[in-house]
């Protein structure tokens, strides 16, 4: 399951923190303290990596449903019995639908022979094979004396999650401090910040939406590119692999790319969700400028109450 795994290879990643861009092997003297994982195999996608609008044909993100006994859509108890079952697999779509989907057939049938433990209901017998249906993408399971006593495993297309975020309980829109600038000429689901932003520089040439975003936070500070997130903290790794605190500092660098302070525009909603389906708009109300270290660490995890609340609250700035 893909959820699972792309979690643990955020874990690597963190636990490989300060040995990648710290000091020599066997020495814990030098090197950014609290820096990040730059190995290869583990390396993330930094949401930066784009250098163009794609404004390809939206596609179905195909996924394997389970289906679920009682009606969690409607049942936040039941929901959140799925949810510490069966962990990121299940999320509540934008359409307020609630189910779990998989990008593993097996992992899936598996997963399916647990759902009456959520329920209480009678087990599922787990001694027959998962099978694939002639001529499809799905797979069936039985889970009784006959074929007819079975789970099904429909490979769907998976709804977007919804962009909402749990706060406390109330499930929060993004609002950040770029709300206040005209929308880019592309806004869609999984798009990077480089489209068009409709706006020109002092030379008349066209800005894509990254160039316009730190141009206004430029201008607003006096030339100098400032984190939206100033301050922030989070769990890191120093270079011996001992747990410290790290600290968003206020004024980043607008290069190289490879600098643990160098400014990125970061989704809020990140552009992919925790099953590798599209989630985050390009809008700019979901724009931030952070380092890249703090992009990189929040990459790993969904969006937090805290950053939530820290994004929202940042005045916004003006065009």
């Amino acid at each position: 399951m893909k959820t699972i795994t792309k979690s643990r290879v955020g874990v690597l990643g963190l636990l490989l923190l300060g040995f990648a861009m710290g000091a020599a092997p066997g020495t814990c003297d030098s090197g950014p303290v609290g820096a990040y994982c730059a190995v290869s195999h583990v390396e993330p996608p930094i949401e930066e990596a784009g250098d163009a609008c794609l404004m390809e044909a939206d596609k179905p993100c195909m996924r394997y449903r389970i289906p679920l006994d009682g009606n969690p859509s409607s049942d936040p108890d039941l929901r959140a019995a799925y949810i510490a079952k069966f962990g990121l697999a299940c999320y509540v779509s934008e359409a307020g639908a609630f189910n779990c989907f998989y990008d593993d057939p097996l992992e899936a049938c598996n997963a399916g022979l647990l759902v009456p433990e959520v329920v209480g209901a009678a087990a599922h017998d787990d001694k027959y094979p998962c099978l694939k249906v002639d001529g499809t993408e799905d797979y069936w399971r039985q889970t009784g004396p006959n074929k007819s006593i079975k789970i099904d495993i429909k490979f769907e297309p998976a709804p977007r999650e919804t962009p909402l975020i749990d706060v406390n309980g109330v499930p929060t829109a993004v609002n950040g401090p770029y709300r206040n600038l005209l929308e880019p000429q592309t806004v869609k689901v999984g798009e990077d910040f480089y489209c068009p932003s409709g706006m020109f520089d002092a030379d008349g040439y066209s800005l894509k939406q990254r160039e316009y975003i730190l141009d206004v936070n430029k201008k607003t500070h006096g030339g100098e590119i400032h984190s939206d997130l100033a301050g922030f903290t989070w769990p890191c790794k120093d270079n011996c692999g001992q747990p410290m605190t790290c600290t968003e500092e206020t004024v980043l660098k607008a290069g190289p790319k490879e600098d643990p302070n160098a400014a990125q525009v970061h989704h809020v909603v990140r552009k992919t969700d925790q099953r590798g389906c599209p989630w985050g708009t390009n809008s700019n109300p979901n724009a931030l400028v952070i380092s890249r270290r703090l992009n990189r660490h929040l990459w790993y995890n969904y969006p937090s109450a805290k950053e939530v609340l820290e994004v929202n609250k940042v005045a916004p700035y003006q065009p």
